[in-house]
């Protein structure tokens, strides 16, 4: 396992730890629930669909997507 380090504006925080208070998971357990999804849908969303396109279009879309 990797430890990361993430800088999170107040609110957003805040709403993580309320979040994680109701759900009786720790912040950290929220944050990669959080980035697990995150990864998938781009591998769903872009990976896929990137597969047939041209590599000018794999540009496009990758420039799209940051």
């Amino acid at each position: 396992m990797k430890t990361v380090s993430v800088a999170l504006n107040q609110k957003l925080y805040a709403k993580l730890v309320l979040m994680a208070e109701k759900s009786g998971r720790s912040v950290d357990e929220c944050l990669e629930l959080a980035v697990g999804e995150y990864v998938e849908n781009y591998e769903d969303i872009y990976k896929t669909d990137l597969n047939s396109v041209s590599s000018l279009e794999r540009s496009f879309f990758l420039s799209v997507g940051e």
